[in-house]
């Protein structure tokens, strides 16, 4: 029983970890696997200058972003919380 426990572990870390990456890195990440674009983005959120400013990392993230793309790219809010830098 605790050898099937622990495969079952081992199986969820590989199948559900998220990647230690920056936030947009993760969004990316994400977009990708959704076949998302830009555009899609900006239809969540309403704003296209906005979107490409965050991706090019010209500006961070706002608080109504990170509620958006969690729920739409199914990220943790903790995920795209994380600090990163903005050039």
């Amino acid at each position: 029983m605790l050898l099937l426990v622990h495969l079952v572990s081992v199986y969820e870390e590989k199948k559900w970890s998220l990647p230690d990456v920056d936030p947009i890195a993760m969004i990316k990440i994400r977009m990708e696997d959704f076949g998302y674009n830009a555009s899609d983005l900006a239809k969540a959120y309403g704003d296209k200058g906005t979107i490409s400013k965050v991706l090019n990392y010209k500006q961070a993230l706002s608080l109504t972003m990170i509620r958006k793309f969690s729920k739409l790219l199914r990220i943790p809010v903790d995920a795209l919380t994380k600090e990163y830098s903005v050039h």
